[in-house]
């Protein structure tokens, strides 16, 4: 019994939700905000010397950051929360798009640094929520969007050019448009309208939901391996950026496609995606980090041993290893989120943010103080290398084993040796079925839609219509019209009737009465 709850919950995880539009837009918004974060990072004017991508980025982590704490704080007040951090975004969005050009265009380090700061504080904020709609969907709907927002990505800045001031109008504005109205087809109602310091129709109602176990918790919290990953991406994004300021010897040959750095955006994302969509339910995501970590190691030690230099060829390494962890930790990161639970996706992609960027910003600072060094010839970049991949090899065995990753995936299959026993044992001891399960094995009886197998969770938990509307981030009459339709498909017209039909279902007396139709 617990086998084949298992197999059903992996297919279902691994069958692609939602519709082809769903994966169009997350797949495009979220391309053109990692685009327009790169943008950003190269913006500057001709009288301003000074490095500026550092503010870009510590600004980023600071709004994710502050996300990522009001969430332990606001537990289960999303829409609260979302009407709060959308008005606020929108405004650093299109501040920026304001200030960065006309910085350009008139000339101003003032205007470049405004725009910059409120640019990086809009973007953490863009890159938090879109990681929204990865956590809402499943495992493989972020196994395909991460990596064909990769491509996205790459191809938008091969075809745009940070002297065109357009760049840093265009992109972000049309990310955030899809933003909005993939929000809207999920139908989720941010603008509560209700008066400052209350949530929805009952203050006294809780807004924490019990976790798996039946614990309530008011904060939330990552676990070790989840806590390792964030640490490590930081390490990673900082080895990474320190050496984008010592220059490159020779041609790039990908300069026809957009350069090397474009150019691995898109190989990483087709390799990825490709491997991703043949594979399916055999796809081991770990092989992405196996593989990502070798990749950078060699690109590290062919500056350090062969040519003592940067050469595209290991630049070019170096990039591929790096975005295939990087696209593996967004898919990670949706699922931490779908396994804290509903409402962690901002806290999680949060602090996900939090740590790329600084990590980032640390590497640029870095970056801009070995150069001289560089120059000077008191320091070699062999030597920069070389210190790098040790850092890297402590990373990948003694923080984030090969084994912390697969830890966070959900999907563990058992080998065929360990079946038999594992089916003996279960048969033995009879684990009760958990609320979940049998709320999935209705949904699947009955022939509800997945929405309406969330709102049923709701239900059995004996949370109310206000509740249920507030926690999935729909419109009351949308709540209300998933409530009917259960009601009309199961044949019970109570929610305590309701209650008491989930606490009794057994999949075996569902199979009996099945039969005896």
């Amino acid at each position: 019994m617990g086998s084949q709850g298992e197999q059903s919950a992996g297919a279902k995880l691994l069958g692609i939700k939602g519709d082809l539009v769903d994966y169009v837009m997350v797949i495009v918004g979220f391309g053109l905000c990692r685009a327009w974060i790169v943008s950003c990072l190269s913006a500057s004017v001709a009288s301003f010397g000074p490095r500026t991508d550092w503010v870009f980025l510590l600004a980023g982590a600071a709004s994710a950051s502050l996300t990522a704490m009001a969430m332990t704080r606001f537990v289960g007040s999303l829409p609260r929360m979302h009407e709060r951090l959308t008005d606020v975004m929108t405004g650093l969005i299109l501040g920026s798009a304001v200030c960065i050009p006309a910085a350009a265009w008139l000339d101003s380090s003032t205007l470049l640094l405004l725009g910059l700061i409120i640019g990086g504080a809009g973007a953490g904020l863009l890159q938090v929520i879109w990681g929204e709609r990865f956590a809402a969907q499943n495992l493989f709907f972020s196994l395909a969007c991460a990596p064909a927002a990769a491509i996205v990505t790459g191809i938008v800045l091969a075809m745009s050019s940070t002297d065109n001031q357009l760049t840093f109008v265009v992109i972000p504005i049309l990310s955030l448009l899809l933003l909005v109205l993939e929000c809207k087809r999920c139908k989720i109602e941010w603008k509560t309208g209700l008066p400052e310091g209350m949530v929805e129709d009952d203050v006294a109602d809780s807004i924490i939901s019990p976790d798996e176990h039946g614990v309530l918790r008011d904060r939330m919290r990552l676990g070790k391996d989840s806590a390792k990953l964030m640490l490590s991406i930081m390490v990673f994004s900082f080895l990474v950026r320190i050496f984008d300021a010592f220059p490159i010897s020779g041609d790039d040959p990908f300069a026809m496609v957009g350069g090397s750095g474009a150019f691995s955006l898109v190989i990483v994302g087709a390799i990825f995606l490709a491997i991703s969509f043949l594979l399916k339910d055999r796809m081991n995501v770990s092989f992405a980090y196996r593989l990502s970590v070798p990749i950078m190691i060699a690109g590290l030690i062919a500056m350090a041993l062969l040519f003592e230099q940067r050469t595209y060829f290991s630049v070019l390494a170096v990039s591929v290893g790096y975005e295939l962890f990087d696209i593996l930790s967004w898919v990670l990161f949706g699922e931490i989120a779908r396994r804290i639970g509903r409402n962690a996706a901002p806290y999680v992609f949060g602090i996900g943010v939090t740590f790329t960027f600084i990590g980032m910003a640390a590497g640029y600072v870095l970056s801009a103080v070995l150069t001289p060094l560089v120059n000077a010839g008191d320091v070699t970049i062999g030597t920069v290398a070389l210190i790098s991949v040790l850092c890297l090899a402590v990373v990948a065995f003694m923080v984030l084993p090969e084994s912390a990753v697969a830890s966070i995936l959900s999907i563990k299959k058992p080998s065929k040796k360990s079946e038999a026993p594992k089916e003996e044992a279960e048969d033995e001891t009879m684990p009760a079925i958990t609320l979940e399960a049998k709320c999935n094995g209705i949904a699947e009886e009955c022939g509800l839609t997945p929405r309406e197998e969330e709102v049923l969770t709701f239900l059995a938990r004996g949370r109310t219509l206000s509740i249920v509307a507030r926690d999935l981030h729909i419109a009351k009459n949308t709540a209300r019209t998933h409530i009917e339709k259960i009601y009309q498909k199961t044949g019970i017209h109570k929610q305590q009737e309701l209650i008491d039909y989930v606490e009794e279902w057994e999949p075996e007396i569902a199979l009996q009465e099945r039969a005896a139709e």
